[in-house]
């Protein structure tokens, strides 16, 4: 591994991601998941078990969607299903108390059906307030098929996704492909960031750090 940098400034909840096991390369990736990729990001089955990592995660989005929403009279959380609904409800859990509060919304892969009810059918669940300002949460970008299809289903609820936020963007060109579509797109990081400080920090070398960035490079959607 190479040698950690003097100047590097330490990042608690990439810390955490890598403790936990979140970020995986080269053959970590092939030991936990038996795939042949140098870079594998899972912000799934370990962070749920972290209440503690899934708590700051939720804090560090939280704090995010402010700064990009911080003249909107009300915000609105929504996490794309299922992997980001506990990352979604844990950025409104991390507003508490504060003078401007997440609301939250919660989606389904499937919509319920009550026939007969005012209810109807839908993938939404929550209230229906088209004056909140609604950021669509996820935890990796790469092709941006699932945003596309949730913006559509909120759409039908008479709700405006006013902008995606992810964890982790890859950089495979689906930011690129929804922002064409009107929808800007936002990241806590940046894979190459994400990357850059893995090996900052010794973590990763440079021959590492490079074949996952080509490996992603390689794979672009646009």
């Amino acid at each position: 591994m190479s040698a950690p940098s003097a100047v590097q400034v330490r990042d608690d909840l990439l810390e955490a991601f890598w403790k936990r096991g979140l970020v995986l390369f080269g053959e970590s990736v092939k030991q936990e998941y038996a795939l042949n990729t140098p870079v594998f990001i899972d912000l799934r089955h370990k962070l749920y078990d972290d209440l503690d990592t899934l708590t700051e995660l939720g804090g560090a989005l939280y704090r995010k969607i402010m700064e990009l929403g911080k003249d909107a009279a009300s915000q609105q959380v929504i996490g794309i299903p299922d992997t980001a609904t506990p990352i979604a409800l844990a950025a409104a859990l991390a507003s508490r108390g504060a003078a401007k509060p997440l609301l939250y919304g919660q989606m389904r892969k499937q919509p319920a059906s009550y026939p007969g009810g005012r209810a109807g059918s839908s993938c939404y669940m929550g209230v229906v307030d088209p004056t909140r300002e609604i950021t669509l949460v996820d935890d990796v970008m790469a092709s941006g098929k699932t945003k596309l299809w949730s913006r559509e289903q909120l759409k039908k609820e008479g709700l405006k996704v006013s902008r995606i936020l992810v964890v982790v963007n890859r950089e495979q060109g689906g930011d690129k492909i929804l922002e064409n579509q009107g929808i800007p797109v936002h990241s806590l990081y940046k894979v190459s960031e994400l990357v850059s400080y893995y090996k900052a920090t010794g973590r990763i070398d440079a021959t590492t750090a490079q074949a996952a960035l080509d490996h992603l490079r390689s794979r672009r959607f646009c």
